[in-house]
């Protein structure tokens, strides 16, 4: 063999070599993308869904509800204090109520969310929970307590990204 023909084969070698490794890694990522399609599809999905944040007596959640809003991703609706609005929040798939001590309207939306089996945030901002909210709100499985904003918008993206989409329609 002269070393031209070893050079030719070496040089075909490399080319297989490179071709072998460019289909392949074509090959894994395809593979990935086909396996990672649904779960983005259903990130996508998930985060433009309705959140509606729910205010309490002595809880204003405005700031808050600007602050998810100023985040981009989550569709807010704000609600008031009086518990008659707690009629309009049919349909939305989180909630985000404020806590403040002895609310009706944070016990009525918590009852609401455990009959329909929805994810609520309770922020409790300035507020301490009492132990009996405390122990009521650890019972529910679809539940989380946050104390400050940084969590809240952090709370609401997880749930808002793994939580099955609902089939309710939002009012």
């Amino acid at each position: 063999m002269s070393l031209n023909d070893a050079a030719d084969v070496a040089t075909i070698a490399q080319f297989v070599f490179w071709l072998a490794l460019t289909f392949g890694s074509g090959f894994l990522i395809i593979g990935y993308m086909r396996k990672m399609r649904p779960v983005w599809k259903r990130f996508t999905d998930n985060v433009a869904r309705n959140v509606a944040v729910i205010s309490t007596e002595r809880q204003p959640m405005d700031h808050e509800a600007d602050l998810l809003e100023r985040v981009g991703y989550f569709k807010i609706k704000r609600m008031t204090s009086d518990e008659r609005n707690l009629n309009l929040i049919r349909g939305f798939v989180l909630l985000v109520v404020g806590y403040s001590p002895d609310s009706k309207v944070y016990k009525a939306t918590l009852a609401y969310a455990k009959a329909n089996d929805l994810p609520i945030i309770v922020f409790s901002g300035k507020h301490r929970l009492s132990n009996e909210d405390r122990d009521e709100l650890k019972n529910y499985s679809f539940s989380s307590l946050c104390e400050t904003e940084l969590r809240l918008v952090s709370d609401v993206f997880a749930v808002m990204s793994t939580f099955p989409e609902a089939k309710r329609d939002a009012s």
